[in-house]
C-alpha cells in the first residue's frame, strides 16, 4: 500500500508506462503499416463482438433489476409502464449495446452500466471491462496510424534531421532497394523514394533504411510543394536525383519535371545531380546545364547493358588474360568465346574488340548464338566497319548441344576470355558450371564470365576468384570513382576550365573516348609494366602502339570507317581557305563526324604518310604517332598510384 500511498510515484510511474507503450505503438506501425492491416481488420471484429456481448449483457442485468423493483434508475422509468412488452426491452438493449461498443473505440466507456451490476465488485471482471476497452481504443489508434503513419513518419524523420544532401530516388524496385542499401550510412544525407506504387515489403525495407516513401500526387509531380516539404532550399541543400524506374520514359519525363520545378525554385545548378537509367549519355547531355538553358550540375546517363559491359573489362581486364614479352609485345594471340548475342552480347562484343587488341597478337572472337541472323541486323547495320575489320566468326548452334562442346575440346588450349550473356542469369550459371568442368577434365584451368544487365559473376575452379560485381554498387553511380581517370585525361586535352567543368562541357563520344583509353591503357600499363621502376624506350613504343590498335577498334565499334587520302587532302586546303579568309576554322581535317570517317584509322606504319601529306601541306610538323605516345605519358602520369601497386600476373 505503500506505493499507493504515495500519488507522486503513482502518477509518474502511470505516464511513464503510458508513454513507452504510446511510442512503441507508433514506432511499429508507422514502420510496418500495412502488414497489420489484416489482423488489425480481425481483432477490429472480435472487439466488436465482445463489446456487443458485454454491454448486452450489462444494460439486460440493469433492466431485468429495473423491473423487479431492485434497482431504481430515473432514465428507465418507462421501463415499468403498462404498454412496455418484451420487444422494447430488446431494440433497447441493442441501440444502446451499438452506441456503446461505437464509443468503446473512440476511448470512451459507459462506466455506469457496468458498477450497476454485482460482478464490478470482483476486480478480474473490472480489468477484463477495461481490457476490453483499451485493446479496442488500440485498434482505432492503429487503423488512425495504418492511415496517416507515412505522413507521420516523414515528419518525424525529416524534422529530427539537419540534413544538407537529399538523395531522392524515383521509381521503387529491386535495383533501386539495392542501391539505396549502398548510400543509406552516408552521413549528412537523407534518402527519400517516390514511385506511384509501392509493395509492403519494399516499403518495409526503405524505412529498414531510413528513407522516406512518398506516393502522392505532389511527389510524383516533383512539385514546389514537394521540394519544400523534402526541405530544397536555395544555396543550402544538394538534391541528386537518381531515375532509377524500369519504365524508362518516366525517367525522362521526371527528371523535366523536377528540372523545371528546380528553375521555379531558383535552385543553382551546382546543387543538383542527375543519375539517368534507360538512355545513352548523348540524350542524358541534354539535361545538362550550360549557359545557354538551365539544367542539373551534373548528369549521368546510363545504359544498363553497355555499363555491365564496361564492368567486365574494368574488373577482369583482356590483357590479364595473355602473356607479354619484357618489351611489351603480347606473345600470345587474344581468342574469345562469347555465347549469346542479345543486347547484353552486343555491348560485350564492342567491349571485348575494343580491348582486345595488343601488339603482336592476333584477335579473334567466336559467337555462339543459333538465332544470330534474327537478333543482329540493326547492330550490323550501326557498325558494320567493326564486322569487316576483325576476325569474327558465328556459330548457328545451340549452346546445350553436342557441337558446342567439341568446340571447347577442340579449342580448349587457345581459349583466352570466356563470357557468357544469355538472357536468363539461372541459365548462364548453369552453363558456366559446365563449361569449366569440360575445361578442367581437359587439364585447363580457366575463368568463365558471365554478364546480365544488372551484374558481371565471375565463375572459376578456384572458389577465392568466384565474384559478383554489381552496377548498383554506389561506387558506380554514386561516388563517381569510375570515371575519375577519364574525367583527368579529358581535363589534360582541354585545360578550359576546372576539371568537373570540362567533363560537364565534354560530348558524349568525348566521354567514351576518355573511358575507353583509360579502361585500356591501366590494366595494360601494369601488365607490362613488370618489375621495373621506368619504362624502357622498347616498352614505351610499344604501349602507344597497342594503344593505336585500341584507338582504332574504339572507332571502328560506334561505325567509323577510313577517310581516303583524297577527302583528307580537301580538308587540309578548305581549313586552309577558312584561315586565310577569316583567321580561324573550326573543320577537322582528320576527322569527318558526320559520316563517321577518320583519317587515322590505319596501321602504325602508315601514320607516318598521314603525317608527311599534312605537312606537306601546311609546312607543318605533324607527328600523328606522337599523338598515342602522349596519351601513354599522360595516362602513366595521372595514374602513379595505381600503377605502384604490385603489376597482375596473367590471370586464368
Amino acid at each position: 500500500m505503500e506505493f499507493i500511498d504515495n500519488s507522486y510515484l503513482s502518477i509518474a510511474m502511470a505516464c511513464l508506462i503510458s508513454i513507452i507503450l504510446f511510442l512503441a505503438l507508433i514506432t511499429y506501425i508507422s514502420k510496418h503499416p500495412k502488414k497489420n492491416t489484416k489482423p488489425l481488420k480481425i481483432l477490429f471484429v472480435v472487439m466488436f463482438i465482445s463489446g456487443m456481448i458485454i454491454y448486452c449483457y450489462c444494460h439486460y442485468r440493469v433492466l431485468d433489476e429495473v423491473v423487479n423493483g431492485t434497482l431504481k434508475v430515473t432514465s428507465l422509468n418507462w421501463v415499468q409502464g403498462e404498454n412496455t412488452s418484451w420487444f422494447y426491452y430488446i431494440m433497447y438493449i441493442v441501440m444502446r449495446s451499438v452506441i456503446d461498443v461505437g464509443m468503446m473505440f473512440y476511448g470512451r466507456s459507459n462506466s455506469d452500466v457496468f458498477y450497476n451490476l454485482p460482478e464490478s465488485g470482483n476486480p478480474a471482471f473490472v480489468m477484463g471491462f477495461w481490457l476490453l476497452h483499451m485493446v479496442a481504443f488500440f485498434t482505432a489508434a492503429s487503423a488512425l496510424l495504418i492511415r496517416f503513419g507515412d505522413d507521420f513518419l516523414r515528419w518525424f524523420r525529416i524534422a529530427e534531421t539537419k540534413m544538407s544532401d537529399v538523395n531522392l530516388v524515383f521509381g521503387v524496385n529491386d535495383d533501386s532497394i539495392v542501391f539505396g542499401k549502398n548510400i543509406a550510412d552516408i552521413k549528412g544525407s537523407m534518402l527519400v523514394y517516390v514511385d506511384s506504387m509501392v509493395r509492403e515489403d519494399y516499403e518495409t525495407s526503405i524505412h529498414n533504411l531510413g528513407g522516406i516513401v512518398y506516393s502522392d500526387k505532389e511527389a510524383l509531380k516533383a512539385t514546389l510543394t514537394f521540394l519544400k516539404d523534402i526541405r530544397i532550399k536555395k544555396e543550402k541543400t544538394r538534391l541528386s536525383l537518381y531515375a532509377l524506374s524500369t519504365e524508362y520514359d518516366k525517367n525522362l519525363q521526371y527528371a523535366r519535371m523536377m528540372s523545371d520545378s528546380l528553375k521555379e525554385l531558383n535552385i543553382q545548378p551546382e546543387q543538383t545531380k542527375l543519375v539517368l537509367l534507360g538512355t545513352d549519355e548523348q540524350k542524358g547531355m541534354l539535361f545538362q546545364f550550360n549557359e545557354n538553358k538551365y539544367g542539373y550540375g551534373n548528369v549521368l546517363a546510363f545504359d544498363e547493358f553497355e555499363l555491365t559491359a564496361r564492368l567486365l573489362i574494368h574488373e577482369y581486364p583482356l590483357c590479364n588474360a595473355i602473356d607479354f614479352d619484357e618489351n611489351g609485345r603480347a606473345t600470345e594471340n587474344m581468342e574469345v568465346l562469347i555465347v549469346g548475342v542479345g543486347r547484353m552480347g552486343h555491348e560485350v562484343l564492342r567491349k571485348v574488340i575494343a580491348n582486345g587488341q595488343f601488339e603482336g597478337s592476333n584477335f579473334h572472337a567466336t559467337i555462339y548464338e543459333p538465332i544470330f541472323i534474327q537478333r543482329t541486323g540493326f547492330f550490323k547495320s550501326q557498325y558494320p566497319t567493326m564486322f569487316t575489320n576483325y576476325n569474327i566468326d558465328f556459330e548457328l548452334r545451340d549452346i546445350r548441344g553436342h557441337k558446342f562442346f567439341k568446340f571447347l575440346k577442340d579449342n580448349a588450349s587457345k581459349l583466352k576470355y570466356i563470357v557468357i550473356c544469355l538472357e536468363d542469369r539461372e541459365t548462364s550459371r548453369e552453363l558456366a558450371i559446365r563449361v569449366i568442368d569440360s575445361l578442367q577434365t581437359m587439364g585447363r584451368s580457366q575463368n568463365v564470365y558471365t554478364c546480365d544487365s544488372k551484374s558481371v559473376r565471375c565463375y572459376s575452379q578456384d572458389i577465392q576468384k568466384c565474384k559478383t560485381h554489381w552496377i548498383y554498387d554506389s561506387e558506380l553511380l554514386y561516388s563517381g570513382e569510375f570515371d575519375k581517370y577519364a574525367i583527368e585525361l579529358n581535363h589534360r586535352y582541354t585545360q578550359g576550365n576546372s576539371l568537373d567543368e570540362d567533363w560537364k562541357q565534354c560530348d558524349y563520344f568525348g566521354r567514351m573516348s576518355s573511358r575507353a583509353s583509360v579502361d585500356y591503357l591501366i590494366p595494360l600499363i601494369r601488365r607490362i609494366k613488370l618489375n621495373s621502376k621506368k619504362f624502357t624506350p622498347e616498352q614505351r613504343e610499344n604501349l602507344s602502339r597497342n594503344e593505336h590498335l585500341r584507338w582504332c577498334a574504339f572507332h571502328y565499334t560506334f561505325g567509323y570507317d577510313v577517310m581516303k587520302t583524297e577527302e583528307f587532302i580537301q580538308r587540309i586546303k578548305k581549313r586552309q581557305e577558312e584561315i586565310n579568309k577569316s583567321g580561324k576554322s573550326k573543320l577537322k581535317t582528320t576527322k569527318n563526324e558526320k559520316d563517321r570517317r577518320h583519317v587515322c584509322l590505319v596501321s602504325w606504319d602508315e601514320l607516318d604518310e598521314i603525317s608527311q601529306i599534312e605537312n606537306s601541306l601546311t609546312n607543318g610538323n605533324k607527328d600523328y604517332k606522337e599523338n598515342d605516345r602522349i596519351n601513354v605519358d599522360m595516362v602513366m602520369e595521372l595514374t602513379q598510384s595505381e600503377l605502384s601497386k604490385e603489376p597482375l600476373k596473367k590471370s586464368l
